[in-house]
């Protein structure tokens, strides 16, 4: 139960955070599973008011605790990660844009990957072969 022991030792306002990122990605998780892909995205990209005590977090802070609670979801595949970190960033009042791109190897056959884009820079799923995927959709919240 050593993850037990890391939560506790986390300030609380991390915490806090960490347990949002849960619920997010266990959402963003079932709706996947369990609704069409154009209800899902277009619940996730609506605008919303910033929440005043995301607003102040760092985009960094944010992808982190996506990541630290996909470790703990099962099936949390990286469209899920990306879904949930975009919601996330509105709620923060940060800008974030889901790319997602398809690949075709020989011994891997069709592949998927989507990740996450703020400012020109990846925050989330930079898995150090994104230059094979070919950039298929961007899903941006004003587009939704």
């Amino acid at each position: 139960m050593k993850w037990i022991r890391q939560f506790r030792a986390l300030p609380g306002c991390e915490r806090k955070l960490l347990l949002r990122a849960v619920l997010l990605v266990a959402a963003a998780r079932i709706a996947l599973w369990t609704l069409p892909f154009r209800w899902v995205r277009s619940v996730v990209g609506r605008r919303r008011p910033v929440a005043p005590e995301l607003a102040a977090i760092r985009v960094s802070r944010l992808s982190w605790a996506v990541q630290a609670a996909a470790r703990r979801i099962p099936g949390a595949s990286c469209l899920t990660q990306a879904l949930a970190l975009q919601y996330l960033m509105s709620r923060a009042g940060q800008v974030a844009e889901v790319h997602i791109g398809v690949a075709k190897g020989s011994e891997r056959g069709f592949e998927s990957h989507a990740w996450v884009e703020h400012g020109g820079a990846i925050v989330l799923g930079d898995n150090g072969e994104l230059e094979r995927y070919a950039p298929m959709l961007a899903l941006a919240p004003e587009e939704i």
